[in-house]
């Protein structure tokens, strides 16, 4: 009986493949093993709370937070919040801590708490080397109103983060982002303190630049400058650009007393590297008939002439006066003198060879 049930099973096991089985229609493979387990993901480290502020003044730990917290669950992100909220003061000012914060500063649900943990703090970290890219990006993220409200207790002390390296960049970025009165009216409180300072005649230029754009008045910076000895500023190797900004953007009225302090001055300010610049943004602000009066002056003396073709900068100045002139046999009387006047030794060449050619004369009628 036991070797019938042997063979039975042999046939069984032996049956080619399409033959039909007892019990069964056709014959199928075996079932596959189960699959391994799979490996917990790498890339998703355990986060160690508990640790997350020695965590974060760690420069691989800081890379991780950075990563690793924006994408955490809701519950797990509030409790990393709420664990570094003590700390976001101390770790804004911290060489690898600083990278966190100005991360998490992105995150609106950060916001409060990285206010609370900045107020009373926002002047001491503005002038910090760290702090201050922390503030920068925090202000930066906020909505206009919000950051408006941060940055008030920076009143009354603009002029002196404006002359900090640090502190400057803060205020031009803080300005740009919330257009707070206060600062533009501490500017041009301060304005000619501030622009002979290379910090602060950043501050200077950003302000009054973006103020201008957002259509603010410009009237009290400018009157600052116009009282300070624009002729000394426009010469200065950092108030000139503070000189500049305020012809380009200034009320009208104001840029013509500036210009008529100015243009007096062209010679000698066109030999200087700083005023020379000063001298071009004149010549692109004076109107038509101030062109023409300068221009008359100087094709009408040959030492002035003489004088700006032979300089590294006042040649620039000269380039950019021909440009300006609208009448055309005016300009072309102005380019024989230059063209008669180049010589091996001065820039006439160069001058001659950036300007448009003149155009031709009008072709007579037919008939």
């Amino acid at each position: 009986q036991m070797q019938g049930q042997m063979q039975g099973q042999m046939q069984g096991q032996m049956q080619p493949q399409g033959a039909a089985v007892h019990g069964h229609a056709s014959w199928a493979p075996p079932s596959p093993a189960p699959a391994a387990p799979a490996e917990p993901s790498r890339s998703a480290p355990k986060i160690a709370f508990g640790q997350l502020a020695s965590l974060a003044m760690d420069p691989k730990g800081s890379r991780m937070l950075q990563a690793e917290m924006p994408r955490m669950s809701r519950s797990h992100f509030t409790r990393a919040r709420n664990e570094l909220a003590p700390h976001l003061y101390t770790l804004s000012k911290h060489t690898f801590g600083n990278y966190l914060v100005s991360r998490l500063a992105t995150i609106e649900s950060m916001h409060e708490a990285i206010a609370d943990a900045f107020q009373g703090h926002l002047l001491e970290l503005l002038c910090h080397a760290q702090g201050s890219r922390v503030v920068q990006a925090f202000v930066s993220a906020l909505p206009s109103s919000a950051a408006l409200k941060c940055v008030q207790e920076l009143a009354g002390h603009v002029p002196e983060c404006a002359l900090d390296t640090h502190g400057s960049w803060g205020i031009c970025v803080a300005f740009e982002h919330t257009r707070a009165p206060f600062m533009l009216h501490e500017v041009a409180d301060n304005v000619c303190e501030l622009s002979i300072q290379q910090h602060g005649c950043r501050v200077v230029q950003s302000v009054m630049q973006a103020a201008a754009n957002a259509g603010m008045d410009l009237r009290p910076a400018v009157t600052g400058i116009i009282r300070g000895d624009v002729v000394q500023l426009a010469s200065h190797r950092f108030a000139n650009y503070a000189v500049q900004v305020a012809l380009r953007q200034g009320p009208h009225d104001q840029r013509e007393i500036m210009l008529s302090q100015l243009l007096p001055n062209l010679l000698k300010l066109s030999s200087n590297k700083h005023g020379s610049n000063v001298a071009e943004v004149m010549l692109a602000k004076a109107t038509p008939a101030q062109v023409e009066y300068v221009t008359d002056s100087i094709v009408a003396n040959d030492a002035d002439l003489s004088q700006l073709m032979g300089d590294a900068f006042g040649n620039y100045v000269l380039q950019t006066l021909l440009r300006r002139i609208e009448d055309s046999e005016r300009r072309a009387r102005a380019l024989a003198k230059v063209r008669a006047a180049t010589t091996a030794s001065n820039y006439g060449r160069s001058i001659l060879s950036r300007l448009p050619p003149p155009p031709p004369p009008p072709k007579p009628l037919n008939g």
